[in-house]
Parts: C-alpha cells; sequence; structure tokens
C-alpha cells in the first residue's frame, strides 16, 4: 500500500515556529454581538463572532484568526453554519478556540428552571409554548422518557423489556412495517398521543423508534403512526414503550405535557441543572463540492459539546444527527474536545469532503455513535483522519452504530482510537456495491474493548465487500478484547454471548490484509471471512475464542485466494473448534485457505495433535494437515508475558520466532500510543 499520509502534517496538527500571531476575536459570556470583539469589549456568540470575521477577511486579512471563547455555558438557539466565505488558508486558518480557565460548554439545548415540588416526589417546571423534546439532561446524565416497562438499572440490558409476539411483515416488497403483534397484556394506557415503541426489529441488528397509532389490546396489536419500522418485527424481538404519562412512576423518569407547557420530573430531591435540546447538530460547515467551492481551513478546539437531540428515520444506517457536520469541508479539525450526553453522532462527514481531521476528543455517553462517513462512491467524504479518540458509552439511543463508522468512503486513516462498551461496532467500513465503496481505508492500533454488547452477528471491527472485488483495505495492529453479541429468541429469552466475532470480513469483503492484530475472548471466533477473497490474514494472536477460533463461511465459488499465516491461535475449550467452514463443502470446494501454514497453535490442557473431536472442515486436527494445510506450523505453548493481564506479548524464547512472526508494537495501541508515535511509522503505511 502506498503511504497514506502523514498525519501529523494535516493542518492544525502541527503549526510551524515562525508561524504569524493571529488575529483575535473574543468571545464571552458577558458579551454583546454589537462589541468590536476585543478583551475588554467581547462578542456574545460563535455567529456573532463569524461575522466578525468574515468582515476581517473582506477587510484584507490573510494571516491567521483566531476566535477565543472565553469559559461558560453557550446556548445555540440555531446551529452555527459557516460556508466558503468563511474559510480560512494553509498559512492564514481560522480557528474556534475554547481558552483556558474553564470549560467552555456549546449546547443545543436550554436551560429548564423554576421547578416546584408537587406531591408523590413530582417535581414540575413550566417550558415555553410549543417546546417539543424527546431528551433531557438532568446533572451529567440522560434521564429516563417515561416509559414502559420501566428501565432496570441493575440489569440495563436485558431488564425492562417485552417481547413481540409473531412476525408482521411489511404490506409489501420494499415498505416499511406498519404495526407489530404483542404478547402478554399492556396496561389500559388512557392516552398514548405522542407515545413511541422503541423495537429491535427483524434479526436484531438496529433498533428502531416509531411513534404509535394506537394499541389495540383486543388484538395485542400496536399499529405505528408516521414514519414506520424499514424491517419486520419478528417474534421475540424486544421492544418497550415511551413517553406516556401514566408510565411516569420511577425515581429518574420525566415527561413533556404539551398541553400544559410543563415538565415533570420524578426525583427523590430537587433538580439542580435540566437542559432539554432543541437542535440535533451545533455547527455545520456547508461548502459547495459540486461547484469546487469547500469550507476549509477551519479549525475547532477545546470545546464541550453537549445537549443535542435525535431525530426518528427510517435510514437506520446513515443518520442526520451529529453535532458537527462537515458537508463540502477541506482540511479542517476538530480536536481535543469532549462531547457528552448528545443524541447523535459527535461528527458527520459528507459531500466529498476530504483531509479532514478528527483527533485527540474525548466521547462519552453519546445517543447514537462517535464518527460516522456517508455517501455515495462519487460524493463521499475521502482522505480523511480519527486519531487519539477516546469514545465510551456509545449508543445510549440508537443501537447500530460505530466509535467509527465508514458506511461509504475511501483512504480514511482511522488509528490509535479507544473505543469501550459499544452496543454494536468499534469500527466499521463498508462497500455496499460500486455506487458506495470503502476502499484503502487503514485502520490500526485502535483498542477496542466490550463491543457488540446489544447486537448480533457482528464484530469489533466489520466491514461489507458486495462490489466483490479487492479493497485494499488493512486492518492492523489493532486490539480488541471481549467481544460480546446479544439477541433474542422467539420465545423472548435473551442470547448472550452470542454470535459475534472479533475482526469480521462480511458479505464478499475481498483483498483486506489483516495483520497484527490481537484478539481475545469472543464467542464465534477471533476472525470471520464471509465469502471474501484475497485476504491476507497474517502475525495476528487469537485468544479463546468460545466456540470456535477461525470462522469461514463461503457463498458460491467466489471465496478462494484467502491465506492463513504466521498466526498465533490459542484457547483453553478443547471441544472450541480451531476453523469452522460453514455447511457442508466438499473438501476441494471454495472456502478452505489457499494457504495456511506456518501458524502456532496451543489448546490448553490438551494435545491438538491428537484431540479426537473434529475442530477443521476435515475433521481433527490430523486430518487438517492430511489434506495439505499447516504442514509447516507447531502447536506449542506461546510463551505469552502474562496472558491472565491481557499482556499478550511474547517471551524471547517463544517457538512463533522461528515461524517468522513479528513482535507486535503493543506498546502503540490506543490514545498513548499516539503520543509516543508522534507520526505513522513510514514502514509501516508503506507495506
Amino acid at each position: 500500500m502506498a503511504l497514506l499520509f502523514a498525519v501529523l502534517s494535516l493542518p492544525g496538527l502541527a503549526c510551524a515556529a515562525d508561524a504569524p500571531a493571529p488575529t483575535v476575536v473574543v468571545v464571552a459570556p458577558t458579551g454583546n454581538d454589537k462589541a468590536p470583539g476585543t478583551e475588554p469589549m467581547p462578542l456574545a456568540t460563535l455567529a456573532g463572532a463569524r461575522d466578525a470575521v468574515r468582515r476581517l477577511r473582506q477587510q484584507g486579512v490573510t494571516g491567521p484568526v483566531e476566535v477565543l471563547v472565553k469559559p461558560g455555558i453557550y446556548h445555540f438557539a440555531e446551529p452555527l453554519v459557516l460556508g466558503p466565505e468563511d474559510s480560512g488558508t494553509a498559512t492564514g486558518p481560522t480557528s474556534y478556540r475554547a481558552a483556558a480557565g474553564g470549560p467552555v460548554t456549546l449546547s443545543g439545548g436550554f436551560p429548564i428552571t423554576g421547578w416546584k415540588q408537587r406531591a408523590g416526589g413530582m417535581w414540575a417546571a413550566p417550558v415555553p409554548a410549543g417546546a417539543d423534546f424527546r431528551l433531557l439532561r438532568v446533572g451529567d446524565r440522560l434521564a429516563t422518557r417515561a416509559r414502559h416497562p420501566n428501565f432496570d438499572a441493575q440489569n440495563p440490558l436485558m431488564g425492562g423489556w417485552l417481547f413481540a409476539d409473531a412476525v408482521t411483515p411489511a404490506p409489501r416488497p420494499g415498505a416499511p412495517t406498519t404495526f407489530m403483534r404483542y404478547r402478554g397484556d399492556l396496561p389500559a394506557f388512557a392516552d398514548t398521543s405522542g407515545a413511541e415503541v422503541h423495537v429491535f426489529i427483524a434479526w436484531g441488528w438496529v433498533n428502531a423508534i416509531v411513534p404509535i397509532g394506537r394499541i389495540d389490546r383486543g388484538q395485542k396489536r400496536i399499529d405505528f403512526a408516521g414514519k414506520g419500522a424499514s424491517q419486520d418485527v419478528r417474534a421475540g424481538n424486544r421492544y418497550f414503550i415511551e413517553n406516556v404519562r401514566e408510565a411516569l412512576d420511577a425515581p429518574g423518569e420525566w415527561f413533556l405535557d404539551r398541553a400544559k407547557n410543563e415538565v415533570l420530573y420524578l426525583s427523590a430531591g430537587p433538580v439542580q441543572t435540566a437542559v432539554a435540546p432543541r437542535l440535533n447538530h451545533l455547527i455545520r460547515c456547508a461548502g459547495d463540492a459540486g461547484s469546487g467551492r469547500f469550507v476549509e481551513h477551519v479549525r475547532f478546539a477545546g470545546f464541550r459539546f453537549a445537549d443535542t437531540s435525535h431525530t426518528i428515520f427510517e435510514e437506520y444506517y446513515s443518520p442526520d444527527d451529529a453535532c458537527i457536520q462537515l458537508a463540502g469541508a477541506r482540511n479542517c479539525v476538530v480536536s481535543n474536545c469532549e462531547f457528552a450526553w448528545c443524541g447523535g453522532y459527535a461528527l458527520r462527514l459528507s459531500d466529498r469532503s476530504e483531509r479532514c481531521v478528527f483527533s485527540e476528543n474525548r466521547l462519552h455517553h453519546m445517543g447514537q455513535g462517535g464518527v460516522i462517513m456517508v455517501g455515495g462512491t462519487k460524493d463521499q467524504a475521502h482522505h480523511c483522519a480519527v486519531t487519539a479518540n477516546s469514545m465510551a458509552h456509545l449508543g445510549q439511543i440508537y443501537k447500530h452504530v460505530a466509535g467509527v463508522y465508514i458506511t461509504s468512503g475511501s483512504d480514511h486513516y482511522v488509528a490509535h482510537n479507544s473505543i469501550t462498551d459499544v452496543p454494536r461496532y468499534g469500527i466499521s467500513f463498508k462497500s455496499q456495491g460500486e455506487e458506495r465503496l470503502s476502499h484503502r481505508n487503514v485502520i490500526e492500533y485502535n483498542d477496542i474493548r466490550r463491543a457488540n454488547l446489544e447486537t448480533s452477528d457482528t464484530g469489533a471491527i466489520e466491514s461489507l465487500g458486495y462490489e466483490k472485488r479487492d479493497s485494499g483495505n488493512v486492518v492492523r495492529h489493532n486490539q480488541i478484547l471481549d467481544v460480546v453479541g446479544m439477541d433474542t429468541t422467539a420465545d423472548g429469552k435473551f442470547r448472550t454471548p452470542h454470535f459475534s466475532w472479533g475482526i469480521y470480513l462480511d458479505d464478499f469483503s475481498s483483498g483486506t490484509l489483516i495483520y497484527g492484530n490481537i484478539v481475545a475472548r469472543t464467542v464465534t471466533g477471533g476472525i470471520c471471512l464471509h465469502a471474501g477473497k484475497n485476504n491476507v490474514v497474517e502475525n495476528n494472536i487469537l485468544v479463546d475464542g468460545r466456540d470456535r477460533q477461525v470462522h469461514l463461511h463461503p457463498e458460491g465459488p467466489d471465496m478462494t485466494g484467502n491465506r492463513f499465516v504466521r498466526n498465533i491461535v490459542a484457547y483453553s475449550r478443547p471441544q472450541a473448534e480451531l476453523f469452522y467452514l460453514f455447511q457442508s463443502w466438499k473438501r476441494n470446494q471454495p472456502g478452505r485457505f489457499a494457504e495456511c501454514d506456518k501458524n502456532l497453535y496451543w489448546v490448553a490442557g490438551a494435545d491438538l495433535r491428537t484431540l479426537p473431536t473434529k475442530n477443521t472442515p476435515n475433521g481433527p486436527f490430523s486430518a487438517w494437515r492430511a489434506a495439505g494445510f499447516d504442514k509447516n506450523s507447531v502447536v506449542a505453548a506461546p510463551k505469552f508475558v502474562n496472558a491472565a493481564k491481557d499482556d499478550y506479548r511474547l517471551a524471547p524464547d517463544s517457538p512463533a520466532f522461528a515461524l517468522g512472526f513479528k513482535p507486535i508494537p503493543v506498546e502503540l495501541i490506543g490514545p498513548d500510543g499516539w503520543q509516543k508515535r508522534g507520526k505513522p511509522l513510514r514502514s509501516e503505511t508503506a507495506k
């Protein structure tokens, strides 16, 4: 692969020592947008600062301009929109930066005050006439919208659910599902206007939020209103009902009474801070890529983004909700920011945005994911970098999300991120045909833990390859620990851990290099190759797949040319399979590796060479070898430094080295590794 790009040379991540001093525009909570924007006479809003910067540019200022935002909370009444006329240049960027001295919070909501106590621990506060919001932040958490059944704090993933009763397909192919059947009884709610059902539809890959038209208790049927579920509802799909006044019965729940213009909150004590979002994004850089007019060289640094909302949509795979939207942007940077308690993603990239950087940010408790790229091959974002970010507790609302989700995009660099506690992917990059390609992406040095907590048929790192040709994608030197997986059976029983992999090359993903990754504690394998070809799996460490270690899933004659060489595979359950081949394919049919050799295998407490059980497509390991695979492989202890503490470095005398195994630079994995590394190693990016 050709050298991707030196990330630290991108604008905003490197500063020349002799760069000219910027022209400074000051914003403060005590400011006035009619002021000149100086330190003694600051502006009040970022929109006012944007207009001041425009005037400076029109007056001929070509050097750096910095908008310095003083500590405080800035409640946005509308998004800050930047156009091509707000661009800086490579030598004169425009920067929006949080000043030192305290947090600078950019909030998409409005504070709710004037709380008064009522009987039974209920608190009430007035809201503006016509106010309509679906999230409420109380203190430092998202409060629970009144729901049935109640949220179960002791069992947050598997508690507090009801279950659908029977399959309710769409009325015609491609149409949304218009109703669902339910089992058991529902309360006889007097008023369900505004109520919504949150339901994991179809296979449970996504959850839909659907307005309720009516509940027919006699027919045990919930009719949907407005936008429906884009997939069918199946027996056993889990759901709950939200936004019903009569369901306001548990501490921490809230309800918006639109008729009375008040919000109700059930609490044992007074409400200190409450904010309701009114925007689903805070900043939008809106260029016109079609005419070559981009928003360029704009930087955002040091802010805390909070209190954005989410919308109801049927296109679960490319949502609009994001704190920052870069559309038709080039050479823009978001760094050292915090994103918390927001309804959508932190960043959305679209409309040919290129060479944009999202680096060293902290994300937590997001309603959706971290960074998402959307669009088709002709208008997708490309050559962007997502580096050294910390992301935790994503998918608080929508579950089909990722820390970094390249729904379509090429030549991106995703590296040194920490991604923990996510309901689905850590990182996903999908080619959904020639019209939506994801090629030549490099995914490396990421630390992903506790992925796939609430969905199944998934992986911590996942790809699609519907174009059925080599992608040039690289998955290298990542650490993946504890991949879970969850779904429900037709009779409403949870299955977890269930049906998940560490690295999942799904649906014909081809021409991908999987090199030097550490994958430990998975369910159906450290790696799954599904129908793709020409993939190279080399120099990886796969530890303790519960049911199997490597999953091969051919479909038709195309799964050829895959190689599995110089890997370490170690596991503790002798009854688990080493290699699993889906369906009963004959020996010479596609699905097996073109090359499988020079690997190190170890089964704790058993000798793989003499195990009589079927643990390969050919039967026991001895039959696999007799068929020509792993002729030069070794069965021996890998000699990890301390596997009990997830230290999978190798002792100097590990037998893997004699097979050509190269040490994995674990010290460079995650955000700390970004600091140690300083810039991409040319020897790595040029491989």
